[in-house]
């Protein structure tokens, strides 16, 4: 595997006793793939074989938990003090080795960020103090030694399962807030003994565990640590404090690489940044810390394309590029880069809806523009058949939806044409685009421009389609993605019982849409409608505040922009929003408009407030389904479906996935879902067969209507 575009990014490193084929890996990430019970599933080894076979260089599988004390508010983590794992684990690391990869085991406590409430039970969190969690606001017990010894030996003895399992390593996780930064930082550890107060004393019992891990895996182990170089706190600890505390760790020779990483609970955007950090933004300060240590030390920065992980090797800023969201959005990212195909990768947007807010949800992770994503063995490439009888299509609508069903249809053999009424593809997301810091958004028209393509696909825009013109085509199916629209009334659920505001229909209400194409029509005291409380609104309060206005946000919700908290862009946008002086009045409502001003009514007490300077009203409310054609060519044609908004108006993702169903020719309701639990099980011997020689596993079986 070579490219001489990129000779650093293919050229083999040693770590420890093993080599590494290339320079590219996906760092420790939660994806909630295990079993009720935390044990490695079918759709584990599925995920890390596809990226395997997909000519990655190393991975390291995220939070194995190493007590039961270590519990959180979702399911489907992995509990690494299980000896059942073992049998499982090796199917896993079998599996990725027969492709060429190696693969680690990140061993992890979450200490007090953690959740008390067990699926079925209640535990207690534990902590180097008696501190509070900044998510959930519960209190940990400081630790006894005796509760030391104990998640030691639970360390120990998830690293020799790992062992036994067949990883090439473990990682010892003390970075992210979880338990060993607790003892680390002066942020949580607020201990009087020997494990608090200096550096020295705050290192003991992380020092404790990487000495304990490393004598019971033995030399002939990769043993690694996950290392925050930068907390992103005010008060926190600095870069050079975390490069003693490194340095202290390899002079002992326990350790053969060092994973950088970023931020805290209290900094959540920098856990896993958002496109509103700029890409590489952490390698200057790993850059630093490659000076002072003579072992591999790897980069995460929300790195997203071949061109930028080359410049960070090629400057030996690092020895290895963590490209783990890139590689969750295609993972033939390193193959395609290798072969010369750059232009096939999809996109990572680093919009974190798929890969973590869905954890938040407590679901499993996948992707917004890889709907294969933790679906690998339903949904993964060689599930794709062609049609049996291929035959003609026509797509209406050029957006997300639109032009993955397109692409599709177009796999499976299908000739397919789409028709799209403007004079481009992308449908909301040439709205997205415009919003501050939502630049890479346009990756999704643009790979999903260059698939289709690729695959022949008649793409006519400018083209407003009617029944008449969908007929004319001869098509034996029809796939309906004409999206949504702006609703102009202003009702809300939350007041049923109005049809539509008094006075909305007055000049100066405008929706979102209008605002972006034509700005300069705004009036300098804006208020927002925001029934939405994500970053639509916040996107919209943004790009006005930048060009001067005067905003005032009324929602009915009880917290601000509050869908923002599970893709960690919240910070951002309330630092730049607070800074411009944006105002907010939660848990209310408009009742009526008129040409001076607004009546506010709190949605509690009823009480009524007057607003008056209103110089425009930005109605970001709910939209409505532009279904009217659907219906048309459903009378008219006798195979029609629909997809995303016309659907229901939803999120990209929604109408991506959706779109991604139609391709696959999947419509019937008892058939296309995933049954709960049906990818998360094990086998030895299915498991045997995946990615490689040995039995092949079956199909799975989707949900039934028996």
């Amino acid at each position: 595997m070579s490219n001489s575009q990129y000779p650093n990014i293919f050229q083999p490193l040693k770590i420890g006793n093993i080599t590494v084929r290339n320079r590219i890996m996906q760092s420790g990430h939660a994806m909630a793939f295990n079993s009720r019970d935390g044990i490695t599933t079918e759709r584990d080894i599925h995920y890390h074989t596809a990226r395997a076979k997909g000519g990655i260089g190393l991975m390291v599988t995220g939070n194995r938990l190493v007590h039961p004390t270590s519990n959180t508010f979702t399911r489907g983590y992995p509990y690494g003090y299980r000896s059942e794992m073992v049998e499982r684990d090796r199917s896993l690391t079998d599996a990725v080795h027969r492709h060429g990869s190696h693969i680690i085991a990140q061993l992890n406590h979450f200490g007090v960020m953690g959740e008390s409430h067990s699926m079925d039970d209640y535990r207690v969190l534990w902590s180097a103090s008696n501190i509070k969690s900044p998510v959930f606001g519960e209190m940990a017990k400081a630790m006894e030694r005796a509760d030391m010894d104990e998640v030691l030996e639970g360390w120990c003895l998830s690293a020799e399962y790992s062992k036994q399992a067949g990883f090439d390593g473990v990682e010892v996780h003390l970075a992210h807030s979880y338990l060993l930064h607790q003892f680390l930082s002066p942020v949580y550890n607020k201990r009087t003994d020997e494990y608090g107060g200096s550096l020295e004393n705050r290192m003991r019992f992380p020092l404790e565990v990487i000495r304990a891990v490393r004598e019971r895996v033995g030399k002939d182990m990769v043993v690694g640590i996950r290392f925050t170089i930068e907390e992103m706190i005010p008060g926190g600890m600095e870069p050079e404090d975390w490069v003693t505390i490194a340095k202290t760790i390899e002079a002992e020779g326990l350790i053969d690489y060092v994973m950088t990483t970023a931020g805290a609970y209290q900094s959540p955007t920098y856990l896993m940044p958002p496109y509103d950090v700029p890409n590489a933004w952490l390698v200057p300060t790993c850059a630093k810390l490659k000076q002072e240590l003579s072992i591999p030390v790897f980069a995460i920065s929300g790195i997203s394309t071949a061109k930028e992980a080359e410049e960070v090797l090629a400057a030996g800023h690092a020895d290895m590029v963590a490209m783990t969201r890139a590689q969750i959005a295609d993972p033939n990212f390193v193959n395609k880069t290798a072969e010369g195909r750059e232009d096939e990768i999809y996109h990572c947007l680093r919009c974190n809806q798929g890969c973590v807010a869905r954890l938040f949800q407590g679901a499993s992770m996948t992707c917004q523009v890889n709907p294969a994503t933790g679906r690998e063995e339903v949904f993964g490439p060689d599930t794709q058949q062609p049609a049996e009888k291929p035959g003609h299509w026509v797509v209406v609508g050029g957006g997300p939806g639109g032009m993955k069903a397109a692409e599709g249809l177009a796999q499976r053999g299908h000739k397919v044409t789409l028709l799209e009424k403007s004079n481009q593809l992308g449908g909301q997301v040439n709205q997205i685009v415009q919003m501050p810091r939502r630049g890479s958004w346009a990756w999704i028209t643009e790979d999903l421009k260059a698939q289709i393509t690729k695959l022949g696909v008649d793409i006519k825009t400018s083209h407003e389609a009617t029944v008449e013109s969908v007929k004319a085509l001869n098509p034996d199916g029809v796939i309906v993605a004409t999206g949504s629209t702006p609703d102009r009334t202003g009702y809300s659920d939350i007041n049923p019982m109005q049809a539509e505001i008094p006075g909305v229909d007055l000049p100066h209400v405008i929706t979102i849409e209008e605002v972006l194409k034509a700005p300069e029509k705004i009036g300098k005291n804006v208020v927002i409608l925001d029934e939405n409380s994500n970053r639509y609104s916040a996107g919209i309060a943004e790009l006005l505040t930048d060009q001067g206005h005067n905003v005032h946000v009324i929602s009915r919700w009880n917290a601000l922009f509050h869908k923002m908290s599970t893709t960690l862009d919240m910070p951002v946008s309330y630092t730049n929003l607070f800074k411009a002086g944006m105002k907010y009045t939660l848990n209310s409502w408009v009742g009526s408009i008129d040409e001076k001003g607004i009546d506010v009514f709190n949605l509690y007490t009823g009480d009524s407030e007057r607003m008056d300077g209103v110089d425009a009203i930005v109605l970001s409310v709910r939209h409505l389904p532009m279904e009217k054609l659907y219906f048309e060519l459903k009378e008219a044609l006798p195979v029609v479906h629909r997809v995303g908004d016309c659907v229901t108006p939803r999120q990209t993702d929604h109408a991506i996935f959706e779109g991604f169903l139609a391709g696959r020719e999947q419509f019937d309701n008892w058939s296309k879902y995933i049954e709960p639990g049906s990818i998360e099980r094990y086998d030895p011997q299915r498991a045997e067969g995946i990615g490689g020689p040995g039995i092949e596993a079956e199909p799975v079986k989707i949900v039934s209507a028996g």
